[in-house]
């Protein structure tokens, strides 16, 4: 699969990722051992040769993402959540696949996930906000230019819902005033499901 991305092939990468689901290869294997581990010998490449990989940046992209929402047309919504969560990046924030990652595995596990295609203020939450299910803000947060966007909306997130938890990752996550930080996607639904059991 991560050959298939790096070759902008969107229909090999579909198929592939079609076929390991089928083999019961679950969503969380197929995301870090097939999409991340793309991403991963990309930034690899961009090293190398930052021409010719920024060339095919775009198809690389646009696979990803048809897997993506391959995946997400496999997943079926939960009649009865246990809890639900809000998963952004503010607006200006253009490192947006990782957000579509975290939410994608969120919701592979059976949790309603809010997320949105483009970026948030707090004036864009009304929605989420009225859902008494919501427990958690996760925000994804890489460029600097955005860092006081990113704490305004956890300053506003504090005002109007005190009792949401907020979890960050990315480059950024260790300042801008979160709850948590989380490092690694593979981590975030276990440890959802701990502050879940001590919130109760």
């Amino acid at each position: 699969m991560a050959s298939a991305i790096l070759r902008g092939d969107g229909d090999a990468a579909v198929e592939i990722t079609s076929q390991a689901m089928a083999s019961d290869i679950n969503i969380d294997d197929v995301v870090m051992d097939g999409i991340l581990k793309a991403w991963d010998d990309f930034r690899k490449w961009l090293e190398k040769d930052p021409n010719e990989s920024l060339r095919s940046w775009f198809d690389c992209f646009n696979a990803t993402y048809r897997i993506i929402k391959f995946i997400e047309s496999k997943i079926t919504p939960p009649p009865d959540p246990r809890f639900s969560v809000l998963v952004a990046t503010v607006k200006g924030e253009g490192h947006v696949l990782m957000r579509d990652i975290i939410a994608l595995l969120v919701k592979s596990k059976g949790i309603k996930v809010y997320s949105f295609k483009k970026g948030v203020s707090i004036e864009d939450l009304n929605e989420p906000f009225s859902d008494p299910s919501l427990k958690f803000v996760i925000l994804s947060c890489i460029e600097s230019r955005t860092k006081e966007k990113v704490q305004n909306l956890i300053k506003g997130i504090k005002d109007k819902k005190p009792e949401l938890k907020i979890i960050a990752g990315g480059l950024l996550a260790e300042s801008v005033g979160a709850d948590l930080v989380i490092s690694e996607p593979s981590a975030i639904y276990g440890t959802l499901l701990e502050l879940a059991k001590k919130s109760k």
